[in-house]
């Protein structure tokens, strides 16, 4: 399968109350220090749109978002370029982008205390619909290199998957990994 355009989404367990403003001056923060890998461009704010993107940070390679997607907020990058390597590669390299600004806002001085993530679950969608319809076809194809990377971050856990089950909505499968886990407990997995 040649999906590319691949986004995890970490759901927050704490900090759903903090505004999301707040993360704007924290992305900022992150381009000026060039905290994560890659060419950090701009911080859009969609805050306003309900259930919406969120707050973004625009990179050259992907987008990171502090989202409220499907009605609950989390952390999610997803690829918007070519990635190198199979299907697991690929998502290995997503999630590990997507841990790895959780771990940082976790550790973020303002946020102290005051954000958690529930890395017992996460959700993996495709922004690319003609390579990836939602449709069980899709999920059959992805199902291999999701297992790997599932084989990886929950080892010996019996993962429950479901797949958004609205035709007319993008790919996405909610997964949740069996038991309670933390950001740095995947991080250093993967």
């Amino acid at each position: 399968m040649e999906l590319h355009r691949i986004g995890i989404k970490v759901p927050m367990l704490d900090g759903l109350t903090l505004p999301a403003l707040e993360f704007i001056q924290v992305f900022h923060q992150w381009i000026q220090a060039h905290t994560l890998p890659g060419v950090l461009i701009d911080v859009a704010d969609y805050s306003h749109v309900h259930h919406g993107p969120g707050i973004l940070l625009i990179t050259h390679a992907g987008n990171y978002s502090v989202d409220e997607m499907g009605g609950w907020r989390g952390l999610s990058y997803y690829s918007k370029h070519a990635l190198p390597g199979d299907l697991t590669a690929r998502l290995i390299t997503v999630c590990r982008l997507t841990l790895q600004a959780c771990d940082l806002l976790e550790r973020e001085a303002r946020f102290a205390g005051k954000l958690k993530f529930n890395a017992g679950e996460l959700e993996l969608f495709a922004n690319d619909r003609l390579e990836a319809p939602n449709s069980a076809a899709t999920e059959a194809a992805i199902k291999p290199a999701l297992q790997a990377l599932l084989g990886k971050l929950y080892p010996g856990r019996e993962c429950n998957i479901t797949r958004e089950p609205e035709a007319r909505e993008r790919f996405s499968l909610k997964i949740a990994g069996g038991a309670p886990a933390t950001v740095a407990s995947l991080l250093a997995k993967i």
